[in-house]
């Protein structure tokens, strides 16, 4: 490694330091990952490199400019509009008539931390409670359990380390999660009320993000090779936790919801030009990848943190316009829903606010974290779930500027 190398890898790492003390992040990742994890770049020296560029005033409702060709449901908002919550046929019809809502969307919040944040949500297959991490009573993070419509909410872990990222097995009965307790990022497991964990890995490479296949036999997660420094998608089964296989290079992965599909759903860097994430499936069965598919990429954002819909039909996702120039803290990004095929791409925020994290829940409803209140909660909002309501119109959220 030259000398230039490791005074970037050192200012950057010192960076992300800077920002796990500031704010903890959204995804409460490791010191030297977390930035380019949350800004879609997978190139810390290149990242450090540079000087962040001053950052201008976004237009409510700018899209990325997507690799694929656009479709008819992309739309932007317009500034000063009154807030309309729903899917249109025609945006300039009025309320209530022919071409105006054809379905009501709500947006709800669902967590109300008043100081802290909460961030990573997780929804159990029957869409009624809540898996978060938060930062609302304590400085590091730790699980926490409601229902979606309460407010009381039950404490699951309580570590001087952080724990994040839970993960619900298909049954319902128990959570997996990602916590630093043992000296590096480890996957451990617990009941859904809580009580002592079961550490899952114990390895001196960070390993995070942690998914159930359908059949709840094996699980996939992130683990960040510390020799190349590379973020990895492993898997193993609980049956069998010391044989792990490698299955790509990646982040978050997600298990396709249909019961008998092997598909993992993921975000990977470009490996040429701006290095930005895009989202992935790849084919895992019988402990050998295959087919890796491309559903969506952006030529100047980074699109990450994706989720299945319940159907396994579609996918939500958020996009971080410009992320190089948002290295020390993200202010706004958006999320998006596109069917699996890679049709009928849709915002579901427009601008603002810093919304990411979406997971899509059984209740048919998107979950999120946003700072829109001031505080990162989780919010949700109705989404499309099948090829006939893309079809439909557009689904989207316009805002009115907010007061002087």
């Amino acid at each position: 490694m030259t000398r230039s190398h490791e005074h970037a890898t050192a200012r950057f790492d010192t960076m992300a330091s800077a920002l796990l003390a500031r704010k903890r992040l959204f995804s409460a990742m490791l010191v030297g990952a977390s930035a380019f994890a949350l800004t879609g770049c997978q190139a810390p020296c290149r990242c450090a490199d540079q000087t962040p560029a001053p950052r201008g005033h976004r237009m409510l409702g700018q899209l990325p400019s997507f690799s694929s060709p656009g479709t008819a449901t992309e739309m932007t908002a317009t500034p000063g509009t009154s807030r309309r919550v729903g899917l249109f046929t025609d945006p300039s019809a009025p309320d209530g008539v022919d071409g105006g809502f054809t379905q009501q969307a709500s947006l709800a919040q669902v967590s109300f931390a008043p100081v802290g944040s909460d961030f990573d949500p997780a929804l159990d297959a029957g869409g009624t409670w809540l898996a978060f991490a938060s930062t609302q009573h304590a400085a590091t993070s730790d699980i926490y359990r409601k229902t979606i419509d309460g407010r009381t909410m039950v404490r699951l872990t309580s570590d001087p380390a952080d724990d994040a990222m839970p993960a619900w097995s298909p049954d319902g009965e128990s959570i997996a999660f990602a916590s630093n307790r043992s000296g590096s990022w480890d996957l451990w497991i617990m009941s859904r009320d809580g009580g002592q964990p079961t550490q899952l890995t114990a390895n001196a490479d960070h390993e995070l993000h942690p998914t159930f296949s359908p059949d709840g036999r094996t699980i996939a997660y992130s683990r960040q090779n510390g020799r190349s420094g590379r973020w990895e998608i492993w898997a193993f089964d609980l049956n069998r936790p010391g044989a792990h296989a490698y299955v790509c290079d990646g982040l978050f992965p997600q298990w396709s919801p249909e019961p008998d599909s092997r598909t993992l759903l993921f975000q990977s860097p470009r490996e040429r030009g701006s290095r930005y994430f895009g989202i992935w499936t790849i084919e895992f069965t019988g402990g050998r990848a295959s087919s890796p598919t491309q559903i969506v990429a952006s030529t100047d954002a980074a699109v990450m943190h994706p989720a299945w819909s319940p159907d396994g039909r579609s996918i939500c996702f958020c996009t971080v316009l410009d992320p190089e120039s948002d290295i020390s803290w993200l202010e706004q990004s958006d999320v998006w829903v596109i069917g699996a095929d890679g049709t009928g791409r849709t915002p579901l925020t427009s601008g603002r606010f810093r919304n990411m994290q979406p997971t899509w829940a059984g209740d048919g409803r998107i979950y999120f974290v946003s700072d829109r209140t001031g505080q990162d909660n989780v919010w949700s909002v109705t989404a499309p779930t099948t090829e006939d309501e893309f079809g439909l119109g557009i689904l989207a959220i316009f805002e009115d500027e907010p007061s002087k």
